[in-house]
Order: structure tokens, then C-alpha cells, then sequence
């Protein structure tokens, strides 16, 4: 199955094991924020604006070849190769591609997720569906803008909320830095930033 990947850091770690981790037939793009945007590990880029967690989405705007697209973080790999093909059983009708987001998610996170999802630890959707999202976001929040910190920060909360999902729970694994300070989970204010991301995208969805 053609499938194009995004993943964006910061640029300080080592992504060799991540992509190693990946089916090899995957289009790979790595936002780095620090250093360039590398398709296939060829540099596309250099030096592109720091998107933040955005990033994947923008990364997969702007040179995904494929209809079906992948992220997840970069602290954490997805143990079971098997099972990254099988996200795909909940994303095709007859090997066609429908508009539904699938997001891995353990049990554990879902209680602060009930009307969205993480998309950190593996999550399949149709290429068009975040833009389909965001412009929603964007028609109705008329004073913010991509440049948004908060946006950058947190849109994967507006993808999740404004998109239909389906949560499964596959195998992963988290990297030796997963839970360093530097992390964005870590980061003073993290829930206050994904509650607001959350009520904003809600008022979106039920308006």
C-alpha cells in the first residue's frame, strides 16, 4: 500500500531508529525544525520555519505523494511492523481510502480524550483531511492564523476533534527520552494549552 509518512522534531535526537522502525516501501518525511525537511533522506528543504508539532501536517501539505498518510511522534516506535498494517483495515472500504481518522491509543490516555484522540503514537487518515479540519477551525476562529503558537502547539487536538476517528490500541514503545523535561508534555502550561485547543475546537464542531 502506498503510504507517505511525516514526523516532526526539533531537531536534537537521533531519528535513524524511527525510520528504521518503518515499512521501507513508506515515502518518509522527516520536519526537522532545527535542520531541513528530508524526504527519503534527501534534503527538500533547509532550514524551514519552526511549525512545532505542526509540522507533520504541513510537511505532509506540502510534499506527500500519497493519498494515505501517517504520523506519529518522534519518542516513541510502534513495536509490532505487523501492526501498522493493520491500522489500514479501518481506513479502507474495498482498498479505497474513506474519510475516517484511525488513532492508536492505549486505554490509559483515553479518559482525557473523549472526543478526540493522540495522534503521537500512530494515526492513518486521507491526506485531504486535516486541510478539510483546519479551514473549519479557521472559517469559524477568524482571529487566528497557522502562525498561532497555540495552533502549532496543539493541532492535532483540531484535527482529532473536527475529524471522525476510530481509536484501536496497537503495541509501541517509548524512545529512552520520551519523558526528558524538554518534551512537550513536560512544558509548564501543557494542559492549559490542550484544554483551550480543545474548548476552541468543540465550539467549532458544535456550532
Amino acid at each position: 500500500m502506498n503510504v507517505s509518512v511525516c514526523i516532526a522534531t526539533r531537531g536534537d535526537i537521533n531519528m535513524c531508529p524511527i525510520v528504521d522502525s518503518l515499512p521501507k516501501e513508506w515515502e518518509i518525511i522527516v520536519w526537522d525544525n532545527k535542520r531541513g525537511v528530508y524526504v527519503n533522506g534527501k534534503c527538500v528543504q533547509a532550514v524551514p520555519s519552526d511549525l512545532g508539532a505542526y509540522g507533520r501536517f504541513e510537511g505532509l501539505r506540502r510534499y506527500a505523494t500519497n493519498t494515505l498518510c501517517y504520523v506519529q511522534d518522534d519518542d516513541v516506535i510502534v513495536s509490532d511492523p505487523e501492526a501498522l498494517t493493520r491500522l489500514w483495515e479501518h481506513l479502507t472500504d474495498k482498498g479505497f481510502p474513506i474519510a475516517v481518522l484511525v488513532c492508536n491509543m492505549p486505554e490509559e490516555f483515553r479518559s482525557h480524550y473523549p472526543d478526540s484522540a493522540m495522534v503521537g503514537f500512530g494515526a492513518c487518515f486521507r491526506r485531504d483531511l486535516p486541510e478539510h479540519a483546519f479551514k473549519r477551525f479557521f472559517d469559524f476562529h477568524h482571529n487566528m492564523s497557522r502562525t498561532d503558537p497555540l495552533f502549532l502547539r496543539e493541532s492535532c487536538r483540531i484535527f482529532t476533534t473536527l475529524t471522525s476517528r476510530t481509536i484501536i490500541d496497537i503495541p509501541k514503545t517509548d524512545l529512552s527520552y520520551a519523558s526528558d523535561p524538554n518534551r512537550l508534555w513536560k512544558q509548564p502550561g501543557h494542559i492549559l494549552s490542550r484544554d483551550t485547543a480543545l474548548r476552541l475546537a468543540r465550539e467549532v464542531r458544535d456550532a
